[in-house]
């Protein structure tokens, strides 16, 4: 049983070494990774992954999974691609420019991505998808589809030396589904609120009730108040694209997901609310920089202004190729290291 401690009304179970993990995610980020396009692989669109992604597949990515299913992205859409690296290096530096150490995920080999998983349609674009960090605890995904098992290496590997070397951190993997898919938890369905309230998401798309269940265990064993939300069908995908944090009692939230406004258990947060081409823009995707500063796609003045509003300031990247593939810079980012201010 941990001992739970309150800094600056952070939620802390344990302190991990050297700023490891996320207690809140508006204190001062440190270390993150960011993900690889080079080797993606466009997936086949079969029956199975229709049914589970058709409804929050941007058109345009439909459309090439349409026409050039299977084949690698610098092959099909040799353009696109260059759009997705263009943005990553401006992603890149934008967190560079304050004082953020950046790794890129070391991208997997197609020998090594079908060791991983039965076919080589692949994507390691998105460096947060593998696990996710709450606090100090490490939960590793478990996806409805195949297409992206092998991206958990490169990212794990990045974390490993940290979770080796400090008992305090725990890691825990999601039960792999069966053919009836029991088990489905994806990390972008969970939001660390910081004073010890967490949100877990489910939908059609991604974390089911058992996944979201497996996790609200886990996480109320180290002290956590967990409340599980069914999000409404709006065709985006997570429930960290339809809300974000924005500072200490602050989130962006897209209005149709929360038709009744914000969760009871937020009655204290002020919200910034985000329309539909903000949304699809990936606004509530954005990732604290600091308790100041928080990094925003470029094609949401709108709520950039809002931002700036509430004393929080914008620092904004292009992020338009990125959003076509439904993910916004928080999904882009794999946190390592984040102070609690």
């Amino acid at each position: 049983m941990s001992i739970a401690k309150q800094f600056n009304r952070v939620f802390m179970p344990a302190i991990t070494k050297e700023s490891y993990g996320e207690f809140n995610l508006y204190g001062k980020l440190r270390e993150v990774i960011l993900g690889s396009s080079q080797n993606m692989r466009l997936p086949q669109l079969s029956e199975d992954i229709r049914a589970t992604y058709h409804s929050v597949m941007q058109h345009e990515l439909f459309d090439m999974c349409d026409k050039a299913g299977g084949q690698l992205l610098s092959e099909s859409y040799p353009e696109f691609l260059a759009g997705l690296q263009k943005e990553t290096q401006a992603l890149a530096k934008a967190y560079e420019q304050f004082g953020v150490k950046v790794h890129f995920a070391r991208e997997m080999s197609e020998s090594e991505i079908l060791a991983c998983q039965p076919t080589a349609d692949f994507t390691q674009v998105f460096a947060a998808e593998p696990l996710w960090v709450v606090g100090r605890n490490v939960l590793e995904n478990v996806w409805a589809s195949d297409v992206a098992w092998a991206s958990i290496e490169p990212v794990r590997e990045r974390h490993q030396p940290f979770i080796d070397d400090d008992h305090n951190i725990l890691h825990y993997t999601a039960p792999r589904p069966t053919t009836q898919r029991d088990y489905i938890y994806e990390g972008g369905d969970v939001l660390n609120l910081g004073d010890g309230r967490v949100l877990v998401a489910t939908g059609p798309s991604s974390t089911n009730q058992r996944g979201a269940q497996w996790v609200k265990r886990m996480l109320e064993h180290d002290g956590y108040q967990v409340t599980i939300l069914e999000l409404p069908e709006v065709g985006i995908h997570h429930l960290f694209a339809v809300m974000c944090v924005a500072g200490p009692k602050l989130v962006i939230a897209y209005e149709d997901a929360f038709p009744a406004g914000l969760p009871e258990c937020m009655s204290d947060f002020d919200v910034i609310w985000a329309n539909r081409a903000e949304t699809r823009a990936t606004g509530p995707c954005a990732v604290m920089l600091d308790h100041q500063h928080i990094l925003m796609p470029e094609s949401t003045p709108r709520l950039n202004q809002l931002l700036a509003e509430k004393g929080v300031t914008p620092v904004t990247v292009p992020f338009e190729y990125h959003a076509k593939l439904s993910g916004g810079i928080r999904c882009k980012t794999s946190v390592i290291r984040r102070e609690i201010c």
